[in-house]
């Protein structure tokens, strides 16, 4: 990624002449560009993968889906997306092409067909992110939109205050499909809460081979050769480190959050900074705050 002009010591520019690692591969990535509108030179490295889950489970929730059998669907990422047909969920007119799509990821006998499903089925998402991707693929709008992390799904009542005494089976049910690597914190507040929670794991995330790295990628971060690392999730956290090992001293650590800090520690990593929120600003503001002053 090019990095902006950036006038050192500039108020706006907090990061300039610092070199930051993203170690994440994502178009438009919007941690990046704050990074680099603040001057900082930022290398993003994908040091994993995301992987389709058992299928099984996957195709008996979509059947169930289409079955109007769930009072909510909860989305937390919008790469859940890629891994798991939500079409019975769509504000769009079918095409043959989806149609067949979406009668693919049905078991054999299944009678419940995508596109069925009542329009009362709500769907929830964390993220603006998560909920342009829903706009975009399923071409209708979210029903509830959390910020932050997928906690804060939490606080919202439709979901906090649970089905309510009067609801019937199908209204006190729950999908919830995602990362096998979840936190189990949003599903078990959602179970407390009194839904019934089906949660599929959708896709799970993998270390890339180390051939897929960048050439001297490896020997530029133990060397020294970074700033500062901003790390987004436990899964590529570990990755990382299985792939490039821990960083050494100098290199400030930067955590998106307190479970990635947690995946962090336990990892053996130093932590130097929490953002006090997931975006790119607190992000940003971590960094600024933690790294000395000059540059090294």
């Amino acid at each position: 990624m090019s990095p902006k002009t950036a006038a050192p010591g500039s108020a706006t520019t907090p990061l300039a002449g610092r070199r930051i690692l993203l170690p994440r591969a994502k178009p438009g990535d919007a941690i990046a560009a704050e990074l680099v509108a603040a001057g900082a030179r930022v290398l993003c490295v994908g040091v994993t993968r995301a992987v389709a889950g058992p299928a099984e489970p996957r195709m008996r929730a979509v059947a169930q889906l289409a079955a109007g059998r769930y009072a909510w669907v909860v989305l937390t990422s919008a790469r859940t997306l890629d891994f798991f047909a939500l079409g019975s969920l769509s504000g769009r007119e079918k095409t043959p092409a989806r149609a067949k799509a979406d009668d693919a990821a049905l078991s054999p006998g299944d009678t419940g067909r995508p596109g069925d499903a009542p329009m009362h089925t709500g769907l929830a998402v964390v993220g603006a992110g998560t909920a342009q991707a829903v706009r975009e693929q399923l071409g209708r709008e979210p029903d509830l939109i959390a910020a932050g992390s997928g906690a804060a799904l939490l606080e919202l009542p439709q979901l906090s205050r649970g089905p309510g005494r009067a609801a019937g089976a199908s209204g006190r049910r729950l999908l919830l499909p995602g990362s096998a690597l979840s936190s189990p914190v949003l599903r078990e507040g959602l179970a407390a809460a009194g839904w019934q929670v089906d949660a599929v794991p959708a896709y799970t995330m993998e270390p890339v081979p180390a051939a897929d790295l960048p050439e001297g990628f490896a020997a530029e971060w133990a060397g020294g050769g970074f700033d500062a690392v901003v790390l987004v999730a436990g899964s590529s956290t570990r990755a990382l480190v299985g792939l490039a090992g821990p960083p050494p001293p100098a290199t400030r650590v930067v955590a998106i959050g307190a479970p990635t800090a947690a995946a962090a520690r336990a990892a053996g990593l130093r932590v130097d900074a929490v953002a006090a929120r997931p975006t790119p600003e607190a992000i940003r503001d971590a960094l600024a705050t933690t790294l000395p002053d000059p540059p090294h």
